[in-house]
């Protein structure tokens, strides 16, 4: 029997036991609290940079050292997850998904450190993916029972609640409010000139991005969850995301939105899990949302969009003359700014827009080299192999929410291809997502619903 998957540590059958892990399987109700904070926190951005660098940070780099209420829920949770392992009388053996496409791409991160012109930078960068990585991890080999997964999908459900209620107050105030910022305490709010709603994460293109990845697994527990209570919940968060989204104006979230939806009822449909009224949803979910999709339609694709789409197109073609000359190594995680200016100061782009490079894709490779870039995909696919396993799953709540995160994740790839993607929400929800992935295909195997290979 072959279990060689790429996130998780297996040895031949000839070769030396691995060493198992003793823990209990339940997570305890503190866990499940810190979990649960320590996710929800993470749009809100409840935190501070330190040793914040303000230029590098307008230029789109991450520009100080995160801490943040995540960062303490991590720092309890380890502990918490060791000491009840030594307490239980109740144990399990269970190996450790080390996630080695990750440790790849973090190692590239610490290489790139080398290359880069400002290091401390670099630096920065890695400590919000470590930060991801533990997420990862903790999801990845701590969560092992039905009802904890499930637990976890709705959180990211209130995460999205959460996020949606915010982009609708801030809608609500009108046009007093285009170009406000809203502080309180850590929690910033903004809406920017032109009428389009951030929520907390001050970037209308980040919050539909974030947003859209959160909707998708909401739409897969609408069609497939059973308790009527959090039916109802899960109801209400779906409508108010899709109008959150709408609210940001951001066309590739939107895309996403449609691509990754499209995968969630095509494969449900496949395995006549939809049920009878998702028909009438769909015609209610157009009515509702035509509208607003036609203005943004008119406002963003049809109008005028002070020149966002093409500004990507001549930051893509820094990137390649950046890639040509150094396409091994890089030039330094959240160096990208700093050595793209001397291409940018050519008289053919010295008159357009200057920013980080607006392609996940390129950027990872003008950072980190061609490493980097493949290990990133090497994550993605790894992930994307998990959540299909799980997707075999004969229990239908789980195998939902598994090719639901695929279908994120592959709309999110697809808005991957035009924007940055660096951020602290996108990057530790992306890696919460895939340690969620890596659990569901664990607990769909030994709870016996899904096939031996």
């Amino acid at each position: 029997m072959s279990t060689a998957y790429p996130l998780i540590e297996t040895r031949s059958q000839t070769s030396a036991p691995a060493r198992p892990l003793l823990v209990s399987e339940r997570l305890s109700w503190l866990e499940r609290a810190l979990l649960g904070v320590g996710i929800w926190e993470i749009p809100l951005q409840l935190d501070k940079y330190y040793f914040l660098r303000l230029e590098d940070s307008e230029l789109g780099a991450v520009a100080g050292a995160n801490v943040s209420i995540t960062s303490f829920a991590l720092l309890l949770l380890y502990p918490l997850w060791f000491l009840q392992a030594a307490l239980s009388r109740k144990r399990t053996h269970q190996r450790l998904i080390w996630g080695l496409p990750m440790l790849a791409y973090m190692l590239f991160i610490v290489l790139s450190i080398f290359a880069a012109a400002v290091p401390i930078l670099a630096v920065f960068d890695l400590l919000i993916v470590v930060q991801a990585y533990a997420l990862f991890f903790y999801l990845a080999n701590r969560v092992r029972r039905r009802e904890d997964i499930l637990f976890v999908g709705y959180v990211l459900a209130s995460v999205l609640l959460t996020q949606s209620m915010i982009v609708f107050g801030l809608a609500a105030l009108g046009e007093r409010a285009h170009g406000q910022r809203y502080e309180y305490g850590p929690l910033a709010m903004v809406v920017w000139e032109d009428g389009r709603v951030t929520g907390t994460l001050i970037s209308a293109v980040v919050a539909g991005a974030v947003t859209t990845f959160l909707w998708i697994p909401s739409v897969a527990m609408v069609l497939t969850v059973k308790n009527i209570r959090g039916w109802i919940f899960v109801t209400l968060t779906t409508g108010c995301g899709v109008l959150a989204v709408m609210l940001t104006q951001t066309r590739g979230a939107i895309v996403s939105m449609l691509f990754g939806v499209g995968i969630v009822g095509a494969a449900l449909g496949m395995r006549s899990w939809l049920p009878k009224w998702t028909g009438a949803a769909v015609l209610v979910a157009t009515l509702v949302g035509g509208y607003p999709l036609l203005g943004i339609v008119r406002n963003r694709v049809l109008g005028d969009d002070h020149g966002s789409a093409d500004s990507r197109v001549h930051l893509s073609l820094i990137a390649l003359e950046m890639i040509q000359d150094h396409p091994w190594f890089g030039y330094g995680a959240g160096n990208c700014h700093l050595a793209a200016l001397n291409y940018a100061n050519q008289s053919h782009y010295r008159a357009e827009w200057y920013y980080t490079i607006h392609s996940k894709y390129l950027l990872a490779w003008v950072e980190t080299g061609l490493g980097g870039l493949l290990s990133f995909l090497c994550v993605m696919a790894a992930a994307f192999r998990y959540s299909l396993k799980a997707w075999n799953s004969s229990d239908r709540e789980l195998a939902a929410l598994a090719i639901a995160i695929a279908a994120s994740m592959a709309g999110s790839m697809v808005h991957m291809s035009v924007d940055l993607f660096n951020s602290r929400a996108q990057v530790q929800l992306l890696w919460v997502f895939i340690g969620l992935a890596a659990a569901l295909y664990r607990v769909t195997r030994l709870n016996g619903s899904l096939s031996p290979d």
